[in-house]
């Protein structure tokens, strides 16, 4: 009998082992280093059938990259992380060039060129300072850090915090309702290039003010918001990648310097740090899926809605520029006349993308924010999508939550092609991007739900050819604004058509008639009237659905 038992015993032993020995040697397999892997971090493409699949990844370092032609997004990748995924079922492969975007000493040297923080904001002063009659610095909060006191680094380094800024650009001296354009970057701190854009695009309202006519009447007749960092706490940890010995990767950093949620993991990295995404702390439907609730991981909520400080500041400042046009309803559509328009920056991956994010569900605006989002594409060459249907979910949004809770007609800016290109591609690359977009939003904020149904006046002349004569040519254009028909053009001199005393002219077809979407108009201007000196001629066109497009504008000199 004993013997008998001793015989069943050793059997299930057998038995046991014959089942454990193969997972055990797969894990010792897995455990060991993978000559064909680099070793550290490294970029993988990740690739999936449904994007709905790309939920599973929650607790990976996920790039704002979606290949929708190949099905493959990128991801900052460790060995053992490849393993865990691997054994998942995913199908991987490195990725060569975000390998070398990941590589300390090579970004190490391009940080060296981006500005800071500090600098940023003195850069911000020196404008105010040379343009306080058209600019205003507002201190609209303060940072996580400074709000306690200041903070300390796991790693031992210590700062004080900072103010949170933006820049209010308008002619001071023209008073009346402006409709606002709320330009904002930097909200995840290893972002870096998206800050340098904010900031070129404060350089052409201020420097083109009297000396480009578009800048001009935008000054003059709307407001223009720039926010260009909202994280400046954790754009500090990016930086101290430049300062020795820290050549570690902490410009990883995707996150704000909220330390009191738990996790202390540093220093940081693709798959942990800590902080809190503040990217998914936006109040409108907080924790609604693309979130993670666990303190380490990159898309860390927070513990509740808009519960960190750069966050809630932010809301409150937009909210105190953009009136509330949309009911409370999920479903409420805000009014195709709703004024303002809302651009968040990240990068990167080429998109432009519109709400919503929480769901695949269509928004109520849906329709005029692809008009939109498709015409700021044709400016940038962007693919212009929903995110939860091109990339994938998000919740607890900037763009949602402006969108949501106000109707603003709100979007996001992936640019770019890497996080930290060299800086040279700034003013090569992305400022020619994505200057004619971000100048195009700020001229349809009055309404851009329904400017942007209407034709552009697009390369505008004013050429003198006889004494008091000057001869107006402009092309009308409707053929990335729905394709209709040009019904009509016309100009004003020196005042647009919500100003009082504005008095139309009308711009006559230089073929003889109106009758496709692409037209010339032309007249001719006597300027015996005008007192001498510089006068604007604004010129807008209508097509035949009676849609109105925004204003362009030239400047005339008379002598």
């Amino acid at each position: 009998m004993k013997k008998s038992i001793l015989w069943l015993v050793a059997g299930l032993v057998v038995v046991m082992l014959a089942v454990a020995l193969p997972g055990l040697a797969a894990r010792a397999q897995a455990d060991a280093p993978d000559s064909s892997l680099p070793g550290g971090t490294f970029a993988v493409r990740i690739y999936y059938n449904e994007i709905s699949d790309l939920d599973n990844l929650n607790g990976y370092d996920v790039w704002e990259y979606n290949n929708l032609k190949e099905r493959y997004v990128l991801a900052s990748m460790t060995q053992d992380g490849y393993y865990q995924l691997a054994q998942q079922g995913w199908r991987m492969e490195v990725d060569e060039e975000g390998t070398n975007m990941l590589n300390p000493a090579y970004v190490d040297a391009l940080l060296d060129e981006y500005r800071t923080v500090d600098q940023l904001y003195a850069d911000m002063d020196a404008i105010h300072a040379a343009n306080p009659t058209i600019t205003e610095i507002v201190d609209y909060g303060d940072s996580y850090c400074k709000s306690i006191g200041g903070c300390v680094t796991p790693g031992g380094d210590a700062q004080a915090g900072y103010d949170l800024r933006a820049m209010r650009i308008t002619n001071q001296a023209i008073t009346g309702d402006k409709p606002a354009f709320f330009l904002m970057a930097n909200i995840h701190a290893r972002e870096i290039t998206t800050p340098e854009l904010a900031m070129r695009m404060i350089d052409w309202l201020v420097n083109g003010y009297n000396t480009n006519a578009d800048a001009t009447w935008i000054v003059d007749y709307h407001e223009v918001w720039v926010v260009p960092s909202v994280n400046p706490d954790g754009r500090w940890i990016v930086d101290l990648g430049t300062q020795p010995p820290y050549n570690n990767g902490r410009w990883t950093q995707r996150k704000n310097a909220n330390r009191s949620d738990g996790c202390n993991s540093w220093p940081p990295n693709g798959f942990s740090q800590y902080g809190i995404d503040l990217n998914r702390n936006h109040s409108f439907m907080w924790n609604s899926g693309g979130s993670s609730g666990q303190p380490c991981n990159l898309e860390f909520r927070g513990s509740s809605a808009a519960s960190e400080m750069e966050v809630a500041q932010l809301e409150t400042l937009v909210k105190s520029i953009i009136p509330d046009q949309r009911g409370p309803g999920i479903t409420d559509p805000a009014p195709l006349t709703a004024t303002g328009i809302f651009i968040t920056m990240h990068s990167y991956s080429e998109l432009v993308l519109w709400p919503w994010g929480f769901t695949t569900s269509p928004a109520p605006n849906k329709v005029n924010l692809q008009k939109i989002g498709d015409k700021f594409a044709t400016y940038n060459g962007y693919t212009s999508c929903q995110p939860s249907i091109c990339l994938y979910d998000t919740s607890g949004t900037s763009d949602d939550f402006a969108y949501g809770e106000l109707g603003v007609a709100s979007f996001t800016f992936e640019v770019g092609t890497s996080f930290m290109p060299p800086y040279s591609q700034i003013d090569s690359i992305q400022w020619p991007d994505n200057a004619p977009a971000l100048q195009y939003a700020a001229r349809i904020a009055r309404m851009p739900y329904k400017l942007v149904e209407g034709p552009d006046s697009r390369n505008l002349s004013a050429t003198p050819f006889a004494p008091n004569q000057v001869f107006l040519r402009a092309e009308l254009n409707d053929t990335q604004n729905g394709g209709q028909v040009i019904k009509f053009g016309f100009y004003s001199i020196d005042k647009p058509y919500w100003v009082a005393g504005f008095s139309p002219h009308a711009l006559y077809p230089r073929d003889g008639s109106y009758n496709t979407s692409n037209e010339v108009g032309a007249a001719v201007i006597d300027t015996s009237g005008l007192t001498p000196g510089r006068h604007i001629i604004y010129v807008h066109a209508m097509d035949v659905n009676n849609n109105l497009g925004p204003a362009s504008a030239i400047f005339l000199d008379v002598p």
